[in-house]
Formats: C-alpha cells, structure tokens, sequence
C-alpha cells in the first residue's frame, strides 16, 4: 500500500511521526512519501521537497510569494500522481491541502481515498471552509469534539480523536528555567523574536540564577543567533532535548499555536505573545470571530493564560507579567490547574489519536 502524507508545518511532523510509527508496526510493506519534515524523514519517509519551503505565515506575507508556492503546488502535484498512491493524507495547513487537494480529486476514478488531520479553525473564521473540505475528503480525524459538528452536519465522515501530545504525557519537577518560544516558521519567528529581544535580555539580567532558553528550529537557528547575539541564552534545535527543557520550564514565554498544547501538557505557567505584517494583523481584527487566541482561553472562554497580541506584544507588558508568574504562586497554581482539567478532558478518549487514525487505513 502506498500512502501519500503532507505535512508542511513542525506541529504536522511531530503528528506525521506518530502515525506512520503505529502503521509501520503493523504494516512493515507500506510505503510513505510526499512532504514532511526531520521528524517524519527519520522513519525513512520520502520527502519530496523540504519543509522549509514553508516557512511563511500569514495573510499578507502569503500574498508577496504566491508564485513560488504555485510552483511548488504544481511540483507535489506531479511527483504524487507519479507515486500513484492508493490513499492520500494531509495535516493541517488547511489552504495548501485543500488546494492540493482539489487539484488531484480526478485521482477518485482510481480508487484513491483522500483523509485530512486536524481540522481547519472554522469555528474561529471562514466558517464556509467547512463545505469545501466535505465535498473534497472522505474522512476527517479532528483535535477538539466541539469541531465535529461542522463538518457532519456538511455530510463528511468526521472523528475526534484527540491531541497526540496528551498521550505522551510526563510532568516532571520544575527547575529554574525560563523558555522563550518565538514561533516554528522563519518569519514568524522573526516577527516575535525582534520583539522580545529586549524582553529576554532584561530575563536574563533580572533573573540571573535562572537558565534562560531559546526553543527553535535547525532553519532557524543562525537567525536566531543573528537576533540574540551578545545576550546570555542558550538555544536549542533538538527534538529530544527541547522536550526536555519544556517539561522541566519554570516559566514560557510562546508564540500563539499549538506550542500552548505543549504547555499545557508539561503545566507550565506561560504567556502568550503574537506579532505579524500589519495587513494580516487588521483581516484577523476584522475576520476572526474569537476574542482569545490560545485554545486553553477559546475552550474555557476566559483568559487564563495571559495573551500579548500585536499592539500589547511591548516590553514593559511583558517584563511586568514575567514578574507576576515568577512571584506570583497564586497566579501560577491558577494556571495549572486549568492546564490540567483541560489535559482531562483531551483525554476523554482513551485511545492513542495515532492509533484511531489507523484503524481507518489498515
């Protein structure tokens, strides 16, 4: 059986990984290809093209490289018919799968099925995106039990079936650990970390008996470096070792996305910050139809993790909530213990998300 997988984002490598690891183990014949990234590639997996060719976000920085992500559509295009995959599976990235996606529905005359993983955010904008998605896939495998309803009532064949971080749960002792998490795309990452450059050379200052951390990406990494040269953090690529230094974090400071799942999981006390191209920033002001941007927030409807945003991403909102989730052991415990009632109610299923997904496919 060959299996066609694209995941263009490092949250979609780490699911990718999980899934084609519970398929190898019981089926050792199949064949995986398509897009992915280290993660993924470690299982052998053939990434046609790397990951870093989208490491743009955003309305408005889209916009400026439409030509180069049409030539990269039409080039997985290519290489997948080729392949002739019996069944095709995208993660996330909801506009580049759904374009692939329709470009390759004559495929169905063959035989080939089509899945998507991780729902798109319907519920916060583009709410008609729903209908598209059910006239394309045959199934859908969401995060979250709430999304379902957007998509059954379009007539697609949906399951929730969870969070795959929340199935590899440890929470370990915190140590004197400040982690700084600018993003996992280049100009995201620069977008945030020109913000909180200041902000992480005060942390480290201010709290010298504290190890100050810079969690990225092998992309990135010389950016990074560029960004933060003459300031006292060490900055780590590593899956493994990022995990580590995650669960063990005192304190996060994180970009908006599915970091704050992480978070969540490990129960450490963060804030979240976003900053991006002013044009992007006025259609989410005007489009998105949510007030919080971290799903712990949407879910709960309320802020419990503190959210910095565009105009209230500055460095004095920002050093002043440090202060409060150092000190602060009320503030802290509140934190946490939404963090773990939220982790509860992700694991209303008791089933690995992995494995679910593989019960569809073999």
């Amino acid at each position: 059986m060959k299996i066609a997988i694209v995941a263009t984002e490092a949250s979609a490598d780490f699911l990718g990984l999980k899934l084609i690891n519970v398929l190898q183990k019981r089926n050792k014949n199949l064949k995986f290809f398509g897009i992915g990234g280290p993660l993924m590639e470690s299982t052998g997996f053939n990434s046609f093209i790397s990951i870093n060719n989208f490491n743009t976000i955003g309305i408005a920085e889209v916009f400026f490289r439409i030509p180069k992500f049409l030539r990269i559509l039409k080039e997985i295009e290519n290489k997948i018919r080729l392949e002739s995959p019996d069944l095709i599976i995208t993660i996330d990235s909801p506009s580049f799968s759904y374009r692939l996606v329709n470009k390759l529905q004559d495929l169905r005359k063959e035989n080939v099925k089509f899945f998507h993983y991780v729902a798109p955010t319907v519920w916060a904008w583009k709410k008609y995106r729903a209908k598209l998605f059910s006239q394309l896939y045959d199934k859908l495998f969401t995060l979250f039990k709430f999304e379902n309803k957007y998509f059954i009532e379009h007539n697609l064949e949906t399951h929730f079936v969870g969070h795959q971080i929340f199935f590899d749960k440890k929470v370990l002792k915190k140590k004197r650990i400040i982690t700084f998490l600018p993003g996992s795309r280049n100009i995201e990452i620069k977008n945030n970390l020109l913000r909180l450059k200041s902000v992480i050379s005060h942390t480290a200052k201010a709290y010298s008996d504290y190890s100050i951390y810079i969690l990225t990406f092998d992309h990135s990494k010389g950016m990074v470096k560029n960004i933060l040269k003459n300031t006292n953090v060490k900055i780590i690529t590593n899956f493994d070792e990022k995990q580590n230094i995650l669960s063990k974090s005192f304190l996060a400071i994180a970009a908006s996305g599915s970091i704050s799942l992480e978070l969540c999981k490990y129960q450490v006390p963060s804030i979240i910050v976003y900053n991006t191209h002013i044009i992007t920033r006025i259609l989410i002001k005007l489009f998105v139809n949510v007030r919080y941007a971290s799903i712990i927030n949407i879910h709960f409807k309320k802020e419990i993790i503190p959210e910095y945003l565009f105009e209230k991403f500055t460095y004095n909102n920002l050093i002043k909530e440090i202060s409060i989730l150092v000190k602060n052991q009320k503030k802290r415990k509140k934190q946490i213990e939404f963090m773990n009632n939220f982790s509860n109610h992700m694991l209303l299923k008791k089933k690995n998300p992995a494995e679910i997904i593989s019960d569809h496919i073999i």
